[in-house]
């Protein structure tokens, strides 16, 4: 979408839904920051370029072109696409790769350090499922900073963001994730505005594969993939950018809608 009118946009949406309309007006233009929307917001960061690692659909992810003394990444939710772990092992980055859902890793490399185990929020009695304070203490990382946290694993990412402790949110520099949204006994305002504390979002991309939903009278995307960077020694400002950002941005599934308006909703009325 490289022209963008926010008029057609609210028309599009009043359209497809009065009600939400109305109600996220409401809430929207009174600039309140207690709403899902405002805390989606991106922001630019100052004196860096935004980059793409892995590939131009589904499985790549946004990053700033920072990669200064990152040594080790957490990637988890792998299935059978890691081109995004291919290309940080090509940065010289050992990523340690888990998933519970598979048997192996597509293809093999000195830099991939893979378990077969599932992540969670609350340490249990299951052995395929460990909290990642349990996985960085067992890797030898607890005093580890600078690291780089991926995260896919279909809803289960709430949990663990609900339940981790700030001392090992602090040691990555990085966050992406694919957050998902639908769960009406979820907490997302809460846990999302736990995470600010420490990081800010600079990237936001709809996931087009899923659909539009309506979240407590918000319209948002059911997945929705997200870009944190830690606060401490970057300087922000409003995110004026027209999204999709070409050469950055690509649709998840070709063959269907893209949902990037919505990103720039939440930048233009929450962002200042």
């Amino acid at each position: 979408m490289k022209q963008f009118d926010f008029i057609d946009v609210k028309l599009q949406i009043l359209e497809e839904n009065q009600k939400i309309l109305s109600n996220k007006e409401k809430i929207i233009t009174n600039h309140n920051k207690n709403n899902l929307y405002y805390l989606l917001s991106s922001m630019e960061v100052l004196g860096y370029n935004k980059i793409r690692i892995g590939r131009k659909q589904d499985g790549g992810y946004i990053f700033l072109n920072d990669f200064k003394n990152i040594k080790i990444a957490y990637s988890f939710g792998i299935s059978n696409e890691i081109s995004f772990e291919k290309e940080l092992a090509d940065k010289n980055i050992d990523i340690y790769m888990y998933d519970h859902s598979i048997n192996q890793l597509p293809f093999e490399n000195s830099k991939f350090h893979w378990k077969k185990i599932g992540l969670c929020g609350i340490k249990n009695e299951d052995q395929n499922m460990k909290t990642l304070s349990e996985l960085i203490q067992e890797n030898g990382h607890s005093k580890e900073d600078n690291m780089i946290l991926k995260i896919d694993i279909e809803g289960y990412e709430w949990k663990v963001f609900q339940f981790l402790p700030f001392s090992i949110l602090r040691q990555f520099k990085f966050i992406v994730a694919e957050f998902h949204f639908g769960d009406s006994e979820i907490e997302y305002y809460n846990i999302l505005k736990r995470m600010l504390i420490t990081h800010k979002i600079f990237h936001t991309h709809c996931n087009n594969c899923g659909e539009m939903i309506n979240l407590n009278g918000l319209k948002i995307c059911q997945a929705l993939e997200i870009s944190f960077i830690e606060k401490k020694g970057y300087k922000f400002a409003k995110d004026n950018n027209i999204y999709p950002i070409e050469g950055l941005d690509y649709k998840n599934c070709k063959g269907s809608e893209d949902f990037n308006y919505i990103i720039n909703l939440f930048n233009k009325y929450t962002n200042n």
